[in-house]
């Protein structure tokens, strides 16, 4: 059997299909495609009807190559962007039209959720106590568990797409500047993280800021998940890298080896989510998982294979 997992995500669209043969899962494609979705959302409320093609487009493109793969079962899902927008009700029934099939609507609880049941599929964090950042573009989840069960979970509003609209109107990005951002996500995560504890857990962040670090870290000329997943990166790392960005345009920006052009915009709010996270928490190391909510989605949809649901 053959499924597909489409994530419509703030900033991009995340795909993944895998054939499950004798009990054993394989991942067959794995794309991701910027569409900028939730952009300018945070003046309009709205998804702006360029933002919308851009995400249909890329939609089309992915439904074909399902179709070309064989794929018998698909699932979609949309997250913080489709959440927050007016008009979600309008771009629901188009990607619906396009896909052939329902995308459905995750609540931030949910959201949280699957992406806790996506890490938490890897054989390597399987029953391991954790505590997940998953840093997407409208919003950012925090997910406390224990023998990989969920103790807390919450969805806030910080996704590095919202914050660059927020708070970052020009390039370069002084120091300053840079140092206030950390300060003011700290204070907003204050209290909503104050009953949240470390302690034996580790902290893993998920998402595309989190490999892109690595990959820049490893200074990676091109995006190879099995050199960045279960890498590590110590607050020490991270804070050298956030630093490293200020000052810099978006031309210098781009030209770093390891950071997609078009995620060069979201490179400094994004990293400042993580820093704050790892300050607040004491955090000395973050582990880096590739994996996150497509996989939780391609985790419920395999069990349900298995329980022959349709």
């Amino acid at each position: 059997m053959r499924h597909a997992v489409f994530d419509l995500g703030s900033n991009s669209i995340k795909f993944v299909v895998a054939e499950t043969r004798a009990g054993r899962v394989r991942i067959l494609r794995e794309r991701s495609i910027p569409t900028r979705l939730a952009e300018h959302l945070i003046d309009t409320a709205e998804l702006r009807p360029e933002a919308i093609e851009r995400t249909l487009a890329a939609l089309r493109q992915l439904r074909a190559e399902a179709t070309e793969l064989g794929v018998e079962r698909f699932r979609a899902v949309a997250t913080s962007a489709v959440r927050d927008s007016r008009n979600r009700r309008e771009f629901l029934r188009a990607a619906r039209a396009v896909l052939g099939f329902p995308v459905r609507l995750l609540s931030g609880a949910e959201e949280a959720e699957t992406i806790f049941a996506g890490v938490g599929a890897d054989p390597y964090w399987r029953g391991r106590d954790l505590l997940i950042l998953d840093l997407g573009g409208g919003s950012a989840e925090w997910v406390q568990g224990r023998h990989g069960r969920i103790e807390k979970r919450i969805s806030l509003p910080l996704g590095a797409v919202r914050l660059r609209e927020r708070f970052l109107h020009h390039y370069p990005v002084d120091s300053d500047t840079a140092d206030l951002l950390v300060a003011t996500i700290r204070e907003q995560l204050r209290h909503p993280l104050a009953h949240y504890t470390l302690g034996s857990r580790r902290l893993v962040g998920t998402g595309g800021t989190a490999t892109c670090l690595v990959a820049i870290r490893k200074v990676m000329p091109e995006f190879d998940p099995k050199k960045i997943d279960h890498s590590t990166l110590t607050i020490e790392q991270v804070r050298s890298l956030f630093h490293r960005f200020t000052g810099r345009t978006l031309p210098q920006l781009r030209a770093i080896p390891g950071l997609p052009p078009k995620r060069a915009d979201l490179i400094i709010p994004g990293t400042a989510v993580i820093l704050a996270t790892m300050e607040l928490l004491g955090a000395k190391r973050l582990h880096v998982s590739i994996r996150g909510l497509r996989y939780g989605v391609l985790t419920a949809a395999i069990h349900d294979e298995k329980a022959g649901a349709p």
